[in-house]
C-alpha cells in the first residue's frame, strides 16, 4: 500500500486529481488486483474516493471539482465535455449553478451518481459536437466556449420541452460572437429543429448584442 500511495503523490497527483486504477497498477509494478486492493485501504483511511469502478479521485486536492472527472469518464478518448447550465455557470453568463455537471457527447449514456458529484450525459449529433478547449484556470477538462454553451442550451431546449427554456440574467463576455452562435445554428440538418433553435435564439439575440 505504501508504494501504491507514493506513486500516487509523487507521480500523479502533479498532473490529475483523478486516475485510475490501471495507472496506479502500472506505474507500481504490481497487479491489477493488488493495485485496487490496496486503493481501497487507501480510501479506507480517507486519502482517496472511489469515483466507479476502477476510478479514484482525491478531492482535497487544489485543483480537484467534479468537472475533473468528466475527461475520464470516456477514457482515452475526448467524447465529451462540459457544456449547457453548467458550463454558461462557469463562463460567468448566469449566476444559476447547477446541481448536476452536464456533459455533451456523441455517446448515449444513463445519469451517473457518484460520491464527488452527479453527471448528466446529453448525447449530439457528430456534426455537431466539437466547440470546446481547456478550461483555462485548472486545464483538466473540456468546456463548450461561450457561443457553443449557449447553442447547446437552445438546441437541447428545442429538443427537451421547456428544459432549458429560461435563461434569467444572461449576460455574456467580452468578444461573445453571436455570429458564432449562428453557425453552429446553419450546421442543424433537420429544418423544423434548426427553425425551432433559431427562433429561441432571436429572443435572444437583442439582449446578446446588447451585452457585447
Amino acid at each position: 500500500m505504501k508504494k501504491v500511495a507514493q506513486i500516487i503523490w509523487n507521480e500523479l497527483l502533479p498532473f490529475s486529481p483523478v486516475f485510475t486504477t490501471a495507472e496506479v497498477a502500472e506505474r507500481a509494478g504490481v497487479a491489477l488486483s493488488n493495485g485496487s486492493r490496496d486503493l481501497a485501504e487507501l480510501e479506507r483511511n480517507g486519502m482517496v474516493v472511489r469515483v466507479r469502478r476502477g476510478l479514484w479521485a482525491v478531492p482535497g486536492h487544489p485543483d480537484f471539482s467534479p468537472y475533473a472527472v468528466v475527461r475520464h469518464l470516456f477514457g482515452e478518448r475526448r467524447e465529451g465535455y462540459v457544456s449547457l447550465l453548467s458550463a454558461l455557470n462557469l463562463h460567468g453568463m448566469m449566476e444559476q449553478i447547477s446541481r448536476v455537471v452536464q456533459v455533451v457527447t456523441t455517446l448515449q449514456r444513463p445519469k451517473l451518481q457518484t460520491r464527488v458529484g452527479t453527471y448528466e450525459f446529453y448525447g449530439i449529433a457528430p456534426k455537431l459536437f466539437g466547440g470546446y478547449s481547456l478550461y483555462r484556470r485548472t486545464g483538466n477538462f473540456d468546456i463548450a466556449t461561450p457561443e457553443k454553451a449557449l447553442f447547446d442550451t437552445l438546441y437541447f431546449s428545442a429538443r427537451k420541452g421547456r428544459r432549458f427554456a429560461s435563461l434569467p440574467e444572461l449576460e455574456v463576455p467580452e468578444g461573445f460572437s453571436p455570429a458564432e452562435v449562428e453557425r453552429w445554428i446553419r450546421r442543424i440538418d433537420h429544418l423544423p429543429l434548426r427553425t425551432a433553435v433559431m427562433e429561441r435564439w432571436a429572443k435572444l439575440s437583442s439582449r446578446v448584442v446588447a451585452g457585447t
